[in-house]
């Protein structure tokens, strides 16, 4: 089974339209929407914004339906030069840019105690498997790369580069880092797909509500893709 989690209506209701035989049930207070995608058995779920939301949602998912793998779907603000709305970025590995406890000895920022590491690596067969059934989508253009994630939507400049200082990031979000941290515990292989709605600068609160629709759309249109060819 394929789990596939969405923050928002809007992203989610674009892999809706793909799914046939769909039915909903309620499990701690999340609305799952179970069907077939592309002859797959999936369940799509609305998880709400930020990273605790996702990582609550996650959890749950893996312990009610046993997700095969975890699709994170949904859209990002681009940070590296080269990425421009609309284009999609396909995460390498996952990191949360918000979590700091540096100020203790040999810890870095982005160090998650535990399971001490910073980038938790999407599975690179996953990576592969999207990436090599997007490139042929016209109008999209496709990147790899590590997704930050954190609880802030980020609209400055300033944070762009520190973000992309510090962690070598080309997309930010909000989400993305818990699920890896969560699918990461409970050995469930995950994947993110996120297309850049906002460039995270200044522009990024006009940007983002006006471009929302299209990007997702063009996110679900990737997840549609990348089930056809497994």
């Amino acid at each position: 089974m394929i789990g596939i989690i969405c923050a928002m209506a809007q992203e989610l209701d674009k892999v809706l339209e793909l799914m046939t035989n769909k039915s909903e049930e309620e499990f701690t207070s999340f609305n799952f929407v179970i069907g077939n995608l592309n002859n797959h058995k999936c369940v799509a779920v609305l998880s709400g914004i930020g990273k605790v939301n996702a990582a609550i949602c996650t959890q749950t998912l893996i312990i009610k339906y046993q997700p095969d793998i975890i699709l994170n779907i949904g859209v990002a603000g681009g940070i590296d030069d080269n990425i421009n709305i609309g284009d999609i970025v396909v995460a390498e590995s996952v990191v949360q840019h918000d979590f700091d406890i540096s100020a203790f000895v040999n810890r870095k920022k982005g160090e998650i105690p535990g399971i001490d590491k910073i980038k938790i690596t999407c599975i690179p067969c996953i990576v592969q498997k999207i990436l090599t059934t997007s490139r042929n989508i016209k109008g999209v253009k496709i990147h790899k790369g590590i997704i930050a994630s954190g609880d802030q939507f980020i609209n400055c400049s300033n944070k762009l580069l520190q973000l992309k200082n510090e962690f070598d990031a080309v997309a930010c979000e909000m989400e993305a880092g818990s699920i890896g941290q969560v699918c990461y515990v409970n050995k469930v292989n995950f994947g993110v797909i996120r297309s850049i709605s906002d460039n995270a600068n200044s522009d990024a609160k006009i940007d983002f509500y006006e471009f929302i629709e299209n990007a997702s759309k063009n996110a679900a249109r990737i997840l549609y893709n990348f089930t056809q060819s497994i």
